[in-house]
């Protein structure tokens, strides 16, 4: 899903409907989402809002996505909003700690978050280069090319278990390589790394 042809598709696929593509993206990142989620609004049940607004929103505008769009990015703009917006409304709520929301930025501006999510791919590129060659090469498989364990051991002539433990090594590597308590970086690291 991650090559520029694959990701026409997927948007074509979108565009058109198709609820196939749709369960598939919903099964590469909902689990994503809800953890990072969940890690912020310390609720289930807000983060399973979260879940289901994102692919809402996401099914809703599905008609104006546009062949040359960059999908991680897009996916990750309506994430980083709604994790926003969700804890604009508790704080409006709950009077939750105003501190927590004044950390996240108000205004709605997408051109923002793809220049911050750009910058976060760039730094992340330049740390997975940082790792050892198989190490790199076992995480491009797995997280770039969607290649599980077994498949990757096959590919490289490895043992399962060396694959996953190369695997866990590279994404421990890049969590605290790249680690942050900003919001949009936290979220970057879960959707991605």
């Amino acid at each position: 899903m991650t090559s520029e042809h694959s990701n026409k598709e997927l948007i074509r696929g979108l565009r058109r409907g198709d609820s196939f593509v749709f369960d598939e993206i919903f099964k590469k990142y909902n689990r994503k989402i809800y953890s990072i989620s969940i890690s912020f609004l310390k609720s289930r049940l807000d983060a399973e809002g979260v879940v289901q607004e994102v692919f809402l929103n996401l099914w809703r505008k599905r008609a104006d996505l546009k062949d040359e769009l960059n999908f991680d990015s897009y996916l990750f703009t309506i994430t980083y909003n709604t994790i926003r917006k969700r804890f604009q409304k508790l704080a409006a709520e709950k009077k939750y700690t105003e501190e927590y929301v004044r950390s996240i930025p108000i205004d709605d501006n997408s051109t923002d978050s793809e220049i911050e999510y750009r910058n976060l791919l760039e730094l992340a590129e330049n740390k997975i280069n940082l790792l050892p060659p198989q190490q790199k090469k076992v995480y491009l498989l797995s997280v770039r090319e969607g290649n599980s364990a077994e498949e990757i051991s096959k590919m490289l002539g490895i043992s399962k278990r060396t694959a996953e433990n190369h695997l866990h090594r590279a994404k421990d590597y890049l969590r605290k390589a790249l680690s942050d308590d900003r919001l949009i970086t936290l979220l970057f690291i879960y959707l991605f790394i």
